[in-house]
């Protein structure tokens, strides 16, 4: 973690699962957390932190030279150089979709690391490796829960119902790798589990059952 600010110089915000909120800073810079979100923010008369603690946020920052904008997220850090991006950590990787502007990735851990992203990018970065994907249709995705929505393109079933969990106190479970395996399309409501469930059912033909509080899907 790379956080030189005290922690009592910081303002804390945080998401439930499912939750959404949009916070306007007095600079004119616009943040928004999504579902099980936890962040932290400070600012004074010479920068701007926000320390990613869980989860996604949009950010869309009021640049100003002479109070850089910076985000941190684990070993990682995004330099604002004007610019509106999407930065998720999901423990496992961080994903930081640039959207317009310019920013740059670096890793703490290896100061000649760093990724210079252009609008359409998305770099991933773990404890070890960062690497872009120069692919502008797949902004689309990345944004649509600031509408609610949770859109798929051949994506797996686990995969879908790794998402909807994130969303959802009701989790999806696949139960066998046959089920895993099958791949959908589409848009949904991300806080609408049991109407994906029902499509599951009725347009998939896979078994769907209540279980422990459980919506588990197998074939």
């Amino acid at each position: 973690q790379i956080s030189p600010i005290p922690r009592q110089k910081f303002q804390e915000f945080a998401t439930p699962v499912g939750g959404h909120q949009l916070l306007k800073l007095a600079d004119g810079t616009q943040i928004e957390l999504n579902t099980d979100t936890a962040l932290r923010i400070a600012i004074d008369a010479n920068k701007r932190t926000v320390v990613l603690e869980r989860g996604e946020a949009y950010f869309d920052v009021r640049h100003d030279a002479s109070r850089p904008f910076t985000v941190i997220a684990g070993s990682h850090r995004v330099i604002d150089l004007g610019t509106k991006f999407v930065v998720r950590d999901d423990l496992k990787q961080l994903r930081v979709t640039l959207v317009e502007g310019k920013a740059r990735l670096e890793s703490a851990r290896a100061h000649n690391q760093a990724l210079l992203l252009a609008p359409g990018d998305v770099a991933t970065a773990t404890a070890t490796t960062m690497s872009v994907t120069r692919t502008p249709a797949s902004i689309a995705p990345e944004l649509s829960w600031r509408r609610g929505l949770l859109v798929f393109d051949n994506t797996s079933l686990d995969a879908v119902a790794d998402e909807f969990n994130r969303y959802n106190k009701t989790k999806l479970v696949i139960a066998n790798d046959t089920a895993a395996r099958i791949t959908i399309g589409g848009t949904f409501q991300a806080n609408d589990v049991r109407t994906f469930a029902e499509i599951a059912r009725t347009v998939l033909h896979l078994t769907v059952e209540n279980r422990n509080g459980k919506i588990v899907i197998s074939h």
